[in-house]
Order: structure tokens, then C-alpha cells, then sequence
């Protein structure tokens, strides 16, 4: 009897994907490791790379005439096309007076002496892409100026940048006008230090497109006085400017005209008398208004329409401002102001004028002329209804309605009497204009 013939059976689905599941774990495994050994192969060679530029520009700085080694700070990018490295580094140099036992900032100077400034402290910072926490390559070196280079009895200026949350601004524009004029950016603490200038007052002006100081000045400028062998700080809030676009609200029922030269004003317990107004010109015209530049407050703006002290609800009792809007740097807020309007009631000849197209114009009354010029004139040309009356929008206050009708001799005016526009009446107030 012959033998039997060995088995042909192969491997089962089951056994097939079990072997494909352990090679698949063991490759993961594998490739994690080398992209791993990868990543610290490439990390370290950049951070060798990052190290020899820092030591070549400090080279390149200490073989400079001392003189020419610009204050502030700058910056360069190092690409694969200009330096044939494998990735972009971008080299920051902060350029800094410092005195003998001084700190690394550049704001650590002394308030005494201005010989205490013996040295320009250069610093040098490394960065690239990708650095996953890798810290920057960072080196240091001083520059001793030659004896007798500047005068002891001159004296210096340190400006400081910080945004609205007081962290330090780099790399910000400051400039000097009077006496002498320089320039220079702020470095990484904020600060630029203009060493040995003439007695004298100078004004420094902070300049970066988009931003404003605590007022919404753009640029920001302060007035500075030089005195022999002192330092003089000044301080710049600064920070990117925020947008508030506020929609005009009327009063319910029949619609409201809303007139040119409505202006709108923001309110903020750090602006310089608490107030802030807009005109139209700058604002736009129309039911939404774009109310801009603002400095970011954290606490944000309360905003109403019209510019004259009884425009503000709070100048009335029991009137309430509203609640503030939210500012955020370079961002836009919506939100809402009111307007109030008056009825006018338009006669000619002691009949109603009806279905008739007037100019109107609303004049500014009273003593309430704070923060407006006495008359102002908001100006609407409107259509009076079938029963010959019209409804214009005003910002609160006290006005008189000035109508007008027809041209040239066929001309025909009239003046009302002034009335009180008040957030805490809920009736809109009523005026008879009678046409001669």
C-alpha cells in the first residue's frame, strides 16, 4: 500500500491576518523610531547651524566701527537660495546701551550718571520652522566705545512700548525730532534708548500702521525734555486699534428721517476727559456707523449718537449710557445706539402742507453745548405724509425744527419752538412748523 500523499493545505484567512496585524504593529514601531531618530538628527543640526550664524554675526558686529552698530533692533532671513542652508533662519540683533553690573534688558539703565553707560550690549537670536520647544540659539557681546567718543553732560532718553495687557512691544518705530533727529525699533523688552543727546525738548513718536495709544492717536507722540547727565523716560500704551460698527435704532412707529451730521461719541474712563467723539465724515453716514480707531480697552466703550453734552443719556436723570461693547485689537464689535426723532406737524397758510417734498433742518439748542458748537445743524430732505407731517431722527438734547419749502420767491421757512429730546420720556415729542 503506497504512502500518503503530504498535505497541500495553506495558511487560514485567520492566521493570514494575524501576521498581517503583528507586521503592521512591528513596522509602526519601527517607523515611529526612525522618524523619531529623524527628528533629532534634524533638530540638532539646525540648532549647529542656528549656533555657527549667531557666532558669525557676532563677528561681524565686533569687526564694526562702533558707531555704526544701529541701536534697536533688526532683522534677517537666511534662505536655502542666499545661503544654501536646508531650511529659512531668521537672525534677530537687539542693540542696546547697558551700564557696568547692568541685566540683559535694555531698560535696565541707570537713573544717575550718564557715563554709567559704558557699553553697546549686542544680542543675537537664533530661530527656525518647526522648532517643536527647542529653545532659540541666543549669544551676547559688549562693545566698548573709544575714550572721549561722546559727552558726559549730554543727556538720554528711554522710551518703553507696551500693549494694553503691559506686555513689552518689539520691533515698533520710534522716532526723534528737536535738537536731533534718530530713529530706532524697540527691542524685545520694548524699549528703545537714544544715548547722549543735546539738552533740549524733543518729541517722540511711536509709528506702526493699525495702531493707536490709549487716546486712538495714530501715530502717538509725547513731548520730552533733555536735561545734561539725566535719563528721561516716556511711556507708550500702544496696542492694535479696534472697530466698533454701530447700528442707528429709531424709535418704533411711523419710520424716522435720519439727518446728516449726526455724529457718534464713545465713552471710556481711561480717555483724557472720558469722552470721545466721532464726526460723520469719519464715521459714514447712514444707519450703521463705523466707529474707529479706538485703543482696545479690556473694559470696552459705551456709545451713543451725537456729540453734545445732552446727547449723552446720562446727562439726563435717570438716563442710562447702556452697557458697554467688548473692544478686541484689530477685530470689529457690533452693537447699537439710539435715537430719538420729533413729529412735525407742517403748515402753510394755516392748512396742513401734505405729500410735499421739504428740507429739514434740526438746530442744536440750549446750554448744553458741550463737546458741540451752539446751532449744530443736522440737515434731511423728506416728504411730508397725507395728513402733512413727518418724523426726523436727533440724538437726545434740545432742538428747534427749521422747515423749508419751494425756491427762489416762491421760498418759504419756519422755526419751531425748541423742544426737549429725553431718553427718560418714552412719548416722541411733537412740533408745529408753520410756513411764511
Amino acid at each position: 500500500m503506497s504512502g500518503r500523499a503530504g498535505r497541500q493545505d495553506g495558511y487560514s484567512v485567520v492566521e493570514l491576518l494575524v501576521a498581517l496585524t503583528i507586521f503592521a504593529l512591528v513596522f509602526a514601531a519601527v517607523s515611529i523610531g526612525i522618524g523619531r531618530a529623524l527628528e533629532v538628527n534634524r533638530g540638532n543640526r539646525n540648532r549647529s547651524t542656528a549656533a555657527y550664524l549667531a557666532a558669525r554675526q557676532i563677528e561681524e558686529v565686533r569687526a564694526e566701527t562702533f558707531s555704526s552698530v544701529a541701536l534697536g533692533r533688526t532683522t534677517c532671513v537666511y534662505t536655502t537660495t542666499s545661503c544654501n542652508l536646508p531650511s529659512p533662519y531668521t537672525v534677530v540683533q537687539d542693540v542696546a546701551w547697558a551700564s557696568p553690573g547692568s541685566t540683559t534688558t535694555s531698560c535696565d539703565v541707570p537713573n544717575s550718571s550718564g557715563a554709567a553707560l559704558a557699553y553697546k550690549r549686542v544680542t543675537v537670536t537664533i530661530t527656525w520652522p518647526d522648532m517643536n520647544g527647542v529653545a532659540p540659539v541666543t549669544s551676547q557681546t559688549l562693545l566698548t566705545p573709544p575714550g572721549g567718543t561722546f559727552d558726559p553732560n549730554d543727556g538720554h532718553i528711554l522710551v518703553q512700548a507696551f500693549d494694553r495687557d503691559a506686555l513689552p512691544l518689539a520691533g515698533k518705530t520710534v522716532s526723534l525730532s528737536g535738537p536731533a533727529t534718530a530713529s530706532q525699533t524697540t527691542t524685545s523688552d520694548g524699549c528703545a534708548f537714544f544715548a547722549y543727546l543735546d539738552p533740549g525738548t524733543y518729541t517722540a513718536t511711536i509709528t506702526t500702521s493699525g495702531y493707536v495709544d490709549r487716546q486712538g492717536n495714530q501715530p502717538a507722540t509725547q513731548s520730552v525734555g533733555v536735561t545734561a547727565s539725566q535719563i528721561t523716560r516716556v511711556q507708550f500704551d500702544y496696542d492694535e486699534a479696534a472697530t466698533l460698527s454701530v447700528g442707528l435704532v429709531t424709535p418704533s412707529g411711523a419710520v424716522a428721517t435720519i439727518p446728516s451730521g449726526i455724529a457718534m461719541t464713545v465713552a471710556n474712563s481711561n480717555l483724557t476727559v472720558g469722552t470721545k467723539s466721532f464726526s460723520e465724515a469719519s464715521t459714514g453716514s447712514g444707519s450703521t456707523r463705523t466707529v474707529t480707531p479706538l485703543f482696545p480697552y479690556a473694559s470696552g466703550y459705551q456709545v451713543w449718537a451725537g456729540d453734545c453734552a445732552d446727547a449723552d443719556p446720562a446727562f439726563f436723570a435717570g438716563g442710562s449710557r447702556g452697557a458697554f461693547l467688548a473692544t478686541n485689537r484689530g477685530a470689529t464689535t457690533s452693537g447699537s445706539a439710539a435715537l430719538d426723532a420729533i413729529d412735525v406737524t407742517v403748515t402753510s397758510g394755516g392748512t396742513t402742507l401734505k405729500n410735499t417734498t421739504v428740507s429739514v433742518q434740526a438746530i442744536h439748542g440750549g446750554t448744553a453745548t458741550a463737546g458741540c458748537t451752539g446751532g449744530e445743524t443736522l440737515s434731511s430732505s423728506i416728504k411730508t405724509d397725507a395728513s402733512g407731517k413727518l418724523r426726523i431722527a436727533v440724538p437726545y438734547g434740545t432742538w428747534s425744527v427749521k422747515v423749508t419749502s419751494g425756491s427762489g420767491f416762491g421760498t418759504k421757512t419756519g422755526t419751531s419752538a425748541a423742544t426737549l429730546v429725553s431718553p427718560v420720556v418714552a412719548t416722541v415729542p411733537s412740533v408745529t412748523v408753520a410756513l411764511t
